[in-house]
């Protein structure tokens, strides 16, 4: 029953910025006096549509994206003009004109898409990307400005036995009658419950205050005030000298160490806090799509040579679908943890969704915003020889470009799906 409505929560969510995205361009469009035909959420079979005043709004059966159709995408073939390529293509591009204007009448010319400024252009295709952009910060905003970010409490969680390096091959402690045994500083001093609230007579606010205080005290005694079932306590304890991680990268050091690990809870982070790690999280966006050749070579090792799938490789509408049904249906998750990673992987899908559709490639946005900016270009070093004119660049021309791109598009999309449903990306157990 989680299972399901985790994939029914995240697909609600998926839809909606599908929706969404599509209303950031409709809604430029039509202020620009575009006349938009269709507004559509997916693709294949309609399921349900309603027209309202010139346009049909409507979904469809496919939930793997959508699309607005605005008349007259693409100019009409100048008059005596050869194409540039070979017959065959030719006639490709010649009959993608003609589809793309079969609903242009008298009236409408000039409620063409083509006939708008390169600026505003711009602004109708990049209203998609956008859009996606705003849910991102939408989403992480309220996620740590409201849920926060689970971080260590200055409340005992545990406390060790023993002494047991990081890099230790096993956290069991050795037998007490062994020459290797070193009893923990905290083991019998400290309890689970206790709350730190000073170290040497500085307040401790943060874990990171303590672990500050404690890692330079190695061989050092220090006094710790805690608050214990409520009252005040005053201990003293003497951190060892032993090896700890110093980072994420597998780093080490020496420290000092006194047994314990601390409970987590959600704490809401500073507006600074937020922006630092949305400007990360922009960061990370932009190496995984640096990585995508990478991540293609991975999948198709896993599809035709059954190769082990790569839990950080590419994933799908249905892995993504997965994920959010294990994550809610996972024993092991707190409910407050699920609805953070649920939200968390939206928001990710959103930014990825953003960077992915700027890709100067046709069909997607950003091929239009290119075609856009060569056309501004145009129009700037006409008006700089003193022979300004109306410029339209024909990405008509690029239909064959287009379908090259698509095609390696769809076949990605299939074997990604293929993957999703025979080896599927799952969460840690």
């Amino acid at each position: 029953m989680l299972y399901a409505l985790g994939v029914i929560a995240f697909a609600v969510g998926l839809l909606a910025s599908i929706a969404l995205h599509e209303i950031g361009h409709l809604v430029p469009a039509k202020k620009f006096g575009v006349r938009v035909s269709q507004y559509m959420v997916g693709f294949g079979p309609t399921l349900f549509s309603r027209r309202r005043g010139e346009t049909e709004y409507g979904l469809k059966a496919i939930p793997l994206g959508g699309y607005i159709r605005m008349i007259g995408m693409v100019p009409p073939r100048a008059d005596g003009r050869r194409s540039r390529w070979p017959r065959r293509m030719g006639e490709l591009v010649e009959e993608f004109r003609a589809t793309s204007r079969t609903e242009v009448t008298p009236n409408d010319e000039n409620r063409q898409f083509y006939r708008l400024t390169p600026g505003k252009k711009m602004i109708v295709m990049l209203g998609g990307p956008s859009m996606n952009l705003l849910i991102f910060f939408v989403l992480t905003i309220l996620l740590y400005g409201l849920i926060g970010l689970r971080a260590p409490t200055t409340t005992v969680g545990s406390v060790s036995e023993c002494v047991v390096s990081s890099t230790a091959t096993t956290a069991d402690c050795p037998a007490a009658s062994s020459p290797d045994y070193r009893k923990a500083p905290a083991n019998g001093v400290l309890r689970a419950g206790d709350r730190i609230t000073a170290i040497n007579g500085t307040p401790i606010r943060k874990w990171a205050d303590a672990v500050a205080v404690i890692e330079a005290s190695a061989d050092k005694t220090i006094s710790m005030s805690v608050r214990r079932d409520g009252q005040p306590v005053q201990l003293s304890l003497t951190p060892v000298l032993n090896t700890k991680y110093a980072d994420d990268s597998g780093h080490t050091k020496q420290a000092g160490f006194v047994g314990i690990s601390t409970t987590e809870s959600y704490q809401r982070l500073t507006p600074g806090q937020i922006r630092s790690v949305i400007w990360q999280q922009l960061g990370m966006s932009v190496d995984a799509l640096k990585q995508f050749p990478a991540k293609i070579a991975s999948l198709t090792g896993t599809v035709f040579q059954g190769k082990p799938r790569d839990q950080a490789g590419a994933v799908g509408v249905i892995g993504l679908g997965r994920i959010g049904g294990e994550i809610a249906d996972s024993s092991k998750v707190a409910a407050l943890d699920k609805i953070s990673m649920l939200i968390s992987l939206l928001a990710s899908v959103n930014l990825l969704l953003f960077f992915f559709n700027l890709l100067p490639l046709l069909p997607l946005d950003g091929g239009h915003v290119a075609g856009a900016l060569v056309e501004a270009i145009r129009r700037g070093i006409a008006r700089l020889r003193k022979r300004p004119r109306l410029i339209f660049v024909d990405v008509a021309q690029l239909v064959p470009v287009m379908y090259v791109v698509a095609s390696i598009l769809i076949v990605f999309s299939v074997l990604v799906m293929y993957a999703d449903i025979v080896k599927p990306i799952t969460l840690p157990q």
